[in-house]
């Protein structure tokens, strides 16, 4: 059974001796601070004189699992079988403690070196699990990424790199030298803290019509592809299907599906609603 990353509300990685927070990753939005959460397990665990995996709230359970260093607790909407989310966390548990056990067993206080170690986490819990049919498009003004150091920031440089308006998420699977999981949860991140969006590839039997993207957009586009540019947006001026305007243009059918497409992108023209 599969498990529903939709479902997943937030998860924390806690040194087991001293409770210490050592990574948390917020999927949504929850009514009890998670720091609080966090420290009333954590004490829960170290008193307890029974192991106990699973705390049932009205709105949410948490599951959790110890190791020897560490133990991860994972807040979740309730879901009919446990196993399949366990099975990720005992992984998580078991690579952490293979990574930083050592480190975890001399702990100095020092958290910042494991805001790495989110990749891991999101391998087995994306933020949500991108169609690959779509394509993923680059935005400017994200949200400051707080884990982006060492290798996630490489590897979401890499991720960024094969990211260029056309590609769909299965042609960058295709393309690019990581595993599958990895690549998912890379675009997680990027789509979960706005630095890209995804749309469907555009198809001749779409129809298209004229948006309202800024002047200096448009006088720009219009500056480098003159004419053919200029025809296609009076096409445009009322909802036409792509193929009918490629049709009817005298000019290089694959040089007008470029420009429509690089219209599309600039938000110069958009999806005529059905």
């Amino acid at each position: 059974m599969s498990i529903d990353v939709s479902k997943v509300r937030y998860i924390s990685l806690i040194r087991f001796e001293g409770g210490e927070s050592l990574l948390n990753l917020p999927y949504a939005e929850l009514t009890v601070d998670p720091d609080l959460i966090a420290g009333f397990v954590t004490a829960v665990i170290i008193f307890a004189k029974t192991p106990i995996r699973t705390i049932r709230k009205a709105a949410y359970d948490i599951l959790i699992e110890v190791g020897k260093t560490t133990l991860v607790l994972l807040v979740v909407d309730p879901i009919p079988d446990e196993t399949p989310y366990r099975t990720k966390l005992q992984r998580i548990i078991n690579q952490v403690e293979e990574e930083h056990g050592k480190k975890l067993e001399s702990f100095e206080g020092d958290v910042r070196g494991f805001r790495e170690f989110a990749i891991s986490v999101l391998k087995e819990f994306p933020y949500f699990l991108p169609d690959i049919d779509l394509v993923p498009i680059m935005k400017k003004n994200g949200i400051s990424i707080p884990y982006r150091v060492g290798k996630v920031d490489s590897k979401l440089e890499r991720v960024e790199s094969f990211i260029n308006g056309k590609r769909t998420v299965s042609e960058i699977l295709d393309l690019i030298n990581l595993p599958e999981d990895e690549v998912m949860a890379l675009t997680s991140i990027l789509g979960k803290y706005r630095w890209i969006f995804f749309k469907r590839r555009l198809t001749e039997n779409d129809v298209l019509t004229q948006s309202k993207c800024p002047s200096v957009k448009l006088d720009s586009l219009m500056a480098q592809y003159g004419e053919p540019l200029t025809e296609l947006m009076k096409q445009f001026e009322t909802p036409s299907k792509v193929k009918d305007v490629l049709d009817a243009l005298p000019f290089d059918r694959n040089a007008c599906w470029f420009i429509v497409n690089k219209l599309l992108e600039m938000e110069c023209l958009k999806m005529a609603e059905s």
